[in-house]
């Protein structure tokens, strides 16, 4: 037994040291500094939440040296920011899929809250399918970990047994439960900020809430709920398509909507520009109404 754990505490180490060459501080708020990890030559990727300004950010680089960085864009729906790092040779992380992950599993999360590496050994507690998270963006995958959240902890690397990196971890997404985000989703997000500076996402521009319909209309649309547009954002794809205050969705392209939760992962950037058809109900009588799906930045939500 005593030789197993050598072999896995040496594993450990030398899987920290590797996984720390990709791994940066970043100073760019007031409570102190996050960590982020290397994305590409020229390129740090960390925590949204944890970056208060655009520019004059420091980067404290694996040999101790420093760097100076600005934001490319952020992400609040991932939690996820680019930086753009005035600094060559940087040595971006061994990204990977963690689609075999799963609760269970070992995690090691490399950071660099100070002048030096920081590692934690974790496991996976949650293992889910791809999920949209309070703030509205879209994880590729569910995976949260237990695992403790210390100083330093959001936008660092995650890697496993066998040293893939497989994302980024933050606290920044659900209060006090570390997440992984992974690398399927910083790829697509990190490309989009890299190239337009923000995330397109998909737009109806209306509120709405869970109602129970009259037993009479339960019956024509064969449901018991449905939603109620409470809000309708004036030149909106919701607005010109003529839907009204009022009225009542029971189906996005024939998928039923019980509750505002059912809409919005309905609603992927692969949507935007395409048309759908809603089925409404207003005073009591049931219709369609087709609708162009527009687009919404980040920094619109």
């Amino acid at each position: 037994m005593a030789e197993i754990l050598k072999q896995l505490s040496d594993g450990l180490a030398r899987l920290t040291e590797a996984s720390a060459a990709s791994v940066v501080r970043v100073e760019a708020r007031r409570r102190g500094p996050s960590s982020g990890v290397v994305y590409a030559d020229g390129v740090v990727v960390t925590a949204s939440h944890t970056v208060e300004w655009d520019d004059e950010i420091a980067i404290g680089l694996p040999d101790g040296g420093s760097a100076a960085a600005k934001i490319a864009g952020r992400d609040p729906g991932t939690d996820l920011a680019a930086l753009r790092v005035e600094q060559p040779g940087l040595r971006p992380a061994p990204w990977g899929d963690p689609g075999d992950l799963t609760a269970g599993h070992l995690v090691l999360a490399v950071s660099r809250p100070g002048r030096r590496a920081r590692a934690n050994l974790g496991l996976v507690s949650v293992r889910g399918e791809a999920w949209h998270t309070p703030s509205g963006g879209r994880l590729d995958h569910d995976i949260r970990l237990d695992l403790g959240l210390h100083p330093g902890f959001s936008g660092s690397l995650l890697v496993d047994m066998d040293g893939r990196a497989l994302g980024v971890g933050t606290g920044g997404l659900l209060r006090g439960t570390p997440v992984l985000v992974p690398a399927a989703t910083i790829r697509r997000v990190v490309d989009s900020l890299l190239a337009h500076g923000h995330v397109r996402r998909a737009f109806l521009g209306i509120g709405t809430q869970g109602v129970q319909l009259p037993a009479e209309l339960q019956k024509t649309v064969g449901q018991p709920s449905a939603l109620l547009v409470f809000s309708l954002q004036p030149g909106s794809a919701a607005a010109q398509a003529g839907l009204l205050l009022g009225d009542v969705i029971a189906a996005f392209d024939g998928q039923r909507l019980r509750h505002p939760g059912e809409l919005f992962p309905l609603l992927d950037e692969a949507r935007i520009g395409t048309e759908a058809v809603l089925t409404v109900a207003r005073a009591g009588q049931v219709m369609e109404i087709r609708v162009t799906v527009g687009s919404r930045e980040d920094d619109d939500s």
